[in-house]
């Protein structure tokens, strides 16, 4: 990219899965990155990068407005997934307020863009049957769902910004899957069906994003997509059991033999996150958890790929691509 063309340009969350793949194509674009997280050092593939990194809270109003001074555009990424009750206060504090630093931040310097980092957990649940849209009116509200509902308002503060002359546009991706993902129930899914472990899966589906895709719809966000505009960037939509046995068949393993009952689901997922945490163990499954995994959770890219040139990759080359890196991953 000529110099010329170059922007500056703040990555707030940078060090989680999704940062440490955007960063490297906005520095080999030729942009000027700056990246501000809690943690004072960078990942290592972070770090031989040529960028400033500032060390900050999200949720100190402050600190965030002395990164964001000087950027023409703002990817917010920082959040806190968890469908834990006992961490609403948290999420809260960091997926709605903290949100609303940023943006306000962005607000005051006059950022050119802001592109916003929600979920398809902040849409709420489609119609039984039904493959939703970015027009779908929130309808979890009320079901003490921690993730979903702290998502859903950080998407308030981000149309309230837009509202006062903020451009921001918000991306929705679903389940993202790649090289370099570390969260620890990703890796047990993994490793449980490469040893068989795993013959029974719950009922329902969700929307399952490739990183390379997600990335690339972030690129593309430099200069597309409407301001005010939610975008669902999903590369697949398969139930438990479909997304299962085509990793299965893929690797040459058995598939699941059964769905999980849903009664019983949710009585395992309130028991598991009542109980072992008295005996330090933090538990991949909860309540909201297991309900939500009984939902069909189903959006269309269709206005992704029009507007923002999402392209989606088949479920079957994501796992194909990656099955390696999860696989070795877990023999680590």
């Amino acid at each position: 990219m000529n110099h010329s063309n170059s922007l500056n340009i703040l990555v707030t969350g940078a060090t989680g899965f999704l940062g440490q793949n955007l960063v490297p194509r906005l520095t080999n674009l030729g942009h000027r990155v700056r990246t501000f997280a809690r943690s004072k050092s960078l990942p290592s593939g972070l770090a031989k990068l040529d960028l400033e990194h500032y060390n900050g809270d999200i949720i100190d109003f402050e600190q965030v407005s002395n990164a964001v001074n000087g950027m023409d555009i703002v990817y917010h990424l920082a959040g806190l997934v968890s469908y834990k009750k006992r961490d609403f206060d948290k999420a809260h504090a960091t997926n709605v307020l903290g949100t609303r630093n940023v943006m306000q931040a962005s607000l005051a310097a006059n950022v050119s863009r802001v592109i916003h980092t929600s979920s398809v957990a902040a849409f709420g649940i489609p119609k039984e049957g039904e493959i939703g849209s970015e027009e779908i009116e929130y309808n979890l509200s009320g079901m003490g769902l921690t993730y979903c509902d702290t998502k859903h308002l950080a998407e308030q503060e981000v149309l309230s910004c837009v509202s006062s002359g903020l451009p921001a546009i918000i991306l929705n991706p679903g389940i993202i899957f790649g090289e370099g993902d570390s969260h620890p129930h990703h890796h047990a899914i993994f490793a449980a069906m490469s040893k068989g472990w795993m013959i029974g899966v719950p009922s329902g589906g969700v929307t399952f994003s490739d990183i390379n895709d997600v990335v690339e719809a972030y690129i593309h966000c430099l200069n597309k997509g409407k301001i005010g505009e939610r975008y669902a960037v999903v590369s697949a939509n398969l139930s438990f059991k479909d997304a299962a046995l085509i990793f299965a068949k893929l690797n040459s393993l058995n598939g699941p033999l059964f769905e999980i009952p849903n009664k019983f689901l949710i009585g395992l997922g309130t028991v598991v996150e009542n109980v072992l945490p008295l005996f330090g163990v933090d538990p991949p499954l909860t309540r909201q958890v297991a309900w939500l995994s009984q939902q069909k959770i189903f959006f269309s890219s269709d206005k992704a790929c029009a507007e923002i040139n999402f392209r989606p990759t088949p479920f079957a080359d994501t796992v194909r691509r990656t099955s390696n890196y999860y696989l070795h991953r877990n023999k680590v």
